[in-house]
């Protein structure tokens, strides 16, 4: 803890005494552009506009900056009398010095405690009255649209909501009201690698600086990225981010007094339900949309619960860590020649019997993390086992106590890491809930409720356009770019009169006959008044029942179809871009009697989707491939009545996490075939576990894995057992949404279902996350 002190405004110092006070104070001076005597906060506290320097300011933000006038606490931070009525102070006469009034002409003047009108008039408070349908926007004259406000809880666990009605109830109402997914937070719709902001502690090699949240370099714009929301240029909509200084209580005041002018769990519950009564007391009940997101979720941890890298073989002399529940490792000297990731990893991998991290080079990390490119990500990453953390070294003097009893920034699949989203208000669907999704989708929503356009980022736009009203953007199915060309220039011959004519008023199948070497069905298409022959193989509808994959980039590329799957096949790289099959009980009995009777084995026809094609796979590699092709989507297809399978390639050499381009792959495989560095595998099977794939005609379940194809399993210290023993565990940490494939593929699936597409991107941007809920 300490003290600031001001000394004319142009510097500042703070003594800050280390460890609670058990030691002497030392003191720093910090520079300020903003002379703190150069005005004062009368009658401006938490003024809209950001005074220039010199002139000292008065904002939500002068804490943070250190710019604020000297008399800033007094005027503004006022907490005489409380944050609330009480029944002694109904009708008091008032007192400049109370943080908030219940004179009589406190409505006028707009700066009533929230509960000023239950309290002292007897009216229902927010929290006491039933659900309500908000079906029109009911606002004040002066209101463009209706205003959003946001407010973000540290560490709300989605669980928590779980709790007693007795203990949060105002957000127990507020979660039977609108839309509650759980998600997993950030004002631009980036992932950490697009913005920049890799971690609370993170450096960067190129500024030769390190960024904390605990130093003053969080305040250079340079380290921020992307176009966060308050940034987008658009007339009287303004977005307030509020000093941690300020108390929780005058945030709230601040924001129902902004909205006066013209144009701990229960702690939390508290404040929330302190802004609902505000809006009900001012009639902005049924005019302001409302979000209440958590930043992330919380684990339990404890200090007894470390792993010191110490304790293996590795000079921690040489290197730099930021300790916690995510290990991330840089060389201490950025000029080190002697410094190897790749040999620190290995250092670390599977040491201990009992070893609570895995280690990865940042390009081998989960796809589904989108941690890898940007200069501030170390190359060495520990991922945490939950509950654990990492730290160089054991503290020389044994810890009389622990300062923490749980923690942040584990796996985000994790059930404990996700946190909540509640939105409420009149743009919102009543009583509507959906599935979970990613925070990085909640940008474009915001946008759409201020009537703006997003920039680019990396959600995809109308995904959660289920959770409004009337949602201003419709997305449409792109375009494919490049169709697939006919493996032979021939054309089908017919021997003989098929009958078909256009007399009938239905196509019809006529007959069967030959189509490109295959068994196909022969149709009466009628276009126009003219007859024409259509050839359409069986396998299509089987093997593609939502549709053939469209490839959105520009290249060559033949359907080869196949008895028992179909592939998009590569002219450029020798190899498919996709296979896709269908597994139900009926075809797998019908696939070991075919391959009996050919003398093959069961597991070749799962081998042949790629193996045939010649896509050079790692023989380590091709253990797990195999167990999962020959074992585990055959218990998935029994668990789920049959599944379709998409399986392929990806190259992402450069791990920007886009595909890389044919120039590129050709770049980094040289003289020898192109290997992939990972695999993908897309599952698909019908919701109503009635209906197969090929029957289903309403919602789907998917699953999807972004394998990392590497010469070894050491990823898994028991890759030794046999595969039934590691492999699914292994698959279910590369779990990946369907829509990190099609980015990675520059694919795009599921073009023919009876979904509307909207459902199709929710299905499409949800993570399986393989976890049991808290």
């Amino acid at each position: 803890f300490g003290r600031w002190g001001c000394v004319g405004g142009l510097s500042c110092t703070h003594t800050v005494w280390p460890g609670g006070g058990a030691h002497a104070p030392f003191t720093f001076t910090l520079v300020s552009e903003w002379v703190s005597s150069a005005g004062s906060c009368k009658g401006r506290c938490f003024e809209l506009e950001e005074a220039k320097p010199p002139g000292c300011r008065c904002d939500n933000l002068c804490k943070t900056y250190y710019s604020c006038c000297s008399d800033f606490d007094f005027h503004c931070l006022k907490t005489g009398g409380g944050f609330e009525c009480t029944q002694d102070r109904c009708g008091e006469e008032r007192n400049e010095d109370h943080a908030c009034h219940c004179s009589e002409d406190c409505l006028e003047k707009g700066d009533c405690c929230s509960n000023y009108k239950s309290l002292c008039h007897g009216e229902t408070s927010w929290v006491q009255e039933d659900c309500e349908e908000i079906k029109t926007a009911e606002c004040p004259a002066g209101f463009i649209r209706p205003p959003l406000i946001m407010l973000s809880v540290d560490g709300f666990r989605a669980s928590y909501l779980k709790k007693s009605k007795s203990v949060i109830p105002t957000l127990q109402k507020l979660s039977t009201c609108p839309p509650v997914p759980s998600l997993s937070f950030s004002l631009q719709g980036l992932y950490p690698e697009s913005h920049g902001i890799v971690g609370n502690t993170m450096h960067d090699p190129v500024f030769n600086a390190t960024f904390s949240l605990r130093t003053r370099e969080k305040l250079n714009h340079r380290w921020w990225g992307g176009q966060p929301l308050m940034d987008v240029p658009v007339l009287m909509i303004h977005l307030f981010l509020i000093s941690r200084v300020i108390p929780l209580e005058r945030r709230i005041l601040t924001i129902l007094r902004w909205l006066h002018l013209p144009d701990n769990e229960r702690e939390i519950d508290n404040i929330i339900g302190q802004l609902m009564n505000g809006l009900k007391q001012m009639n902005l009940h049924r005019c302001v949309n409302v979000i209440i997101v958590g930043d992330h979720g919380m684990e339990e941890a404890h200090c007894e619960r470390t792993e010191f890298l110490s304790s293996y073989p590795l000079n921690i002399d040489e290197i730099t860590l930021i300790p916690g529940s995510l290990g991330r490792i840089r060389p201490r000297d950025p000029k080190s020649t002697t410094y190897d990731p790749k040999v620190v990893v290995a250092n670390l991998t599977c040491k201990m019997p009992t070893q609570h991290f895995k280690p990865y080079l940042k390009q081998h990390l989960p796809k589904r993390l989108h941690y890898a490119n940007n200069r501030r990500i170390e190359d060495v990453h520990l991922l945490m086992e939950r509950k654990w953390h990492i730290a160089k070294k054991m503290p020389e003097k044994l810890r009389t106590r622990c300062g923490f009893f749980g923690d942040h920034g584990f796996d985000n699949k994790i059930t404990s890491m996700r946190t909540i989203f509640i939105g409420h208000g009149p743009s919102f669907k009543f009583q509507k809930q959906v599935p979970e999704f990613e925070n990085i989708e909640l940008y474009n929503v915001m946008c759409d409720l201020l009537g703006l356009k997003p920039a680019p980022n990396n959600g995809t736009y109308g995904s959660l356009n289920d959770l409004l009203k009337d949602p201003p953007f419709t997305p449409t199915m792109p375009d494919e770019v490049t169709p697939p060309t006919p493996p032979l220039d021939s054309e089908v011959s017919l021997t003989h009169d098929l009958g078909c004519s256009c007399d009938e008023e239905t196509d019809s199948t006529v007959t069967v006959g030959f189509c490109f070497t295959l068994f196909c069905i022969i149709m009466c298409k009628c276009v126009f008044s003219y007859c024409m022959y259509v050839c359409v193989c069986a396998a299509d509808s089987t093997h593609l029942p939502f549709g053939r994959p469209a490839v959105m980039f520009d290249t060559q590329y033949s359907l080869l179809h196949h008895v028992e799957f179909i592939s998009g096949y590569s002219k450029e790289l020798g190899m498919p871009l996709w296979t896709s099959y269908t597994l139900s009980c009926w075809n797998i009995l019908l696939c070991v009697f075919f391959l009996t009777d050919m003398a093959s084995s069961p597991e070749s026809r799962y081998d042949a989707s790629l193996i045939t094609n010649a896509v050079p796979m790692y023989p380590a590699f091709k253990r797990v491939w195999s167990f999962l092709q020959g074992a585990l989507l055959r218990r998935f297809a029994d668990e789920n009545n049959g599944v379709n399978i998409l399986v392929g390639p990806v190259f992402d050499n450069d791990y920007d996490g886009l595909r890389d381009t044919t120039d590129k792959i050709r770049e980094f495989s040289a003289d020898v075939p192109p290997i992939p560095t990972h695999f993908y595998t897309v599952v698909t099977s019908c919701q109503e576990v009635n209906q197969t794939v090929e029957e289903c005609d309403g919602g789907l379940r998917t699953f999807s894995f972004l394998l990392p194809h590497r010469p070894d399993n050491s990823e898994t210290c028991n890759n030794l057992e046999d595969e039934s023993q590691w492999v699914e565990d292994l698959l279910k940490l590369h779990t990946a949404r369907v829509r990190d494939v099609e980015i990675l593929t520059g694919l795009d699936l599921y073009r023919s279902t009876n979904l509307t597409y909207t459902s199709t991107l929710s299905l499409k941007t949800h993570l399986h996350t393989f976890e049991s809920d808290d």
